[in-house]
């Protein structure tokens, strides 16, 4: 990351401290009259260089926004929901390890600061209402029987309803196309849980939510 001069600190710690108290981006004529400048120039030019050396990026003409690597300097700053990977809902798939970024939703501290997500690969899971694609939320805890489960086994990932049974697990699809996966209680001891399917997370526009699985 670039050195600022002590101008451009100046300009940057205004910013921050504005979103912080505002949550929006100080306008052109706030600015001037916070630097006493007399023309919008100087307030370009300052915001020309906070981008170049990665402080700001452009969001169309004349508007900027925070770099992703800066926002942890923005006050109660949260990153969002780490995606971990992509978890296969079809046939089986190799070990989530990827690092995928951040959904950009905040959870309420009382309901949970540890869910992660995942990104969908197939269809096996569509009556469930999770589709190709779908970023789902899930909670780091074993599975209850007819929940659904994010699991690894001899290897490969997989999303099924998980049915406990006296002769071992089933892995059932929610797709009549896709066949389910036997566990003997023996393989049981094989088997990483990942966590238990506890939501999902839609886009409309440029903004993120979550809709919780009830029950």
């Amino acid at each position: 990351m670039k050195t600022l001069t002590d101008k451009q600190t100046q300009f940057w710690e205004f910013i921050v401290e504005y979103i912080g108290d505002y949550s929006r981006f100080p306008s052109y004529a706030e600015m001037q009259e916070e630097f006493g400048y007399t023309s919008s120039n100087s307030i370009y030019q300052h915001l020309s260089a906070l981008e170049k050396k990665n402080y700001l990026i452009k969001n169309g003409r004349g508007n900027y926004d925070i770099h992703p690597t800066k926002r942890s300097e923005l006050n109660g700053f949260y990153p969002g929901i780490p995606i971990k990977g992509r978890i296969a809902a079809g046939g089986m798939h190799q070990a989530i390890s990827e690092n995928l970024g951040h959904l950009p939703v905040e959870l309420h501290p009382e309901k949970s600061d540890h869910y992660f997500a995942l990104i969908v690969d197939g269809e096996s899971m569509i009556d469930a209402d999770i589709r190709d694609g779908d970023y789902i939320i899930i909670d780091p805890r074993e599975p209850n029987d007819g929940e659904i489960g994010a699991i690894l086994f001899q290897g490969e990932t997989t999303l099924k309803t998980i049915r406990k049974q006296s002769d071992g697990i089933l892995l059932q699809p929610e797709n009549p196309n896709y066949e389910p996966i036997r566990i003997s209680p023996g393989e049981w001891e094989q088997v990483t849980v990942f966590g238990t399917f506890v939501g999902k997370a839609w886009k409309k526009g440029e903004n993120w939510g979550l809709i919780f699985r009830s029950g």
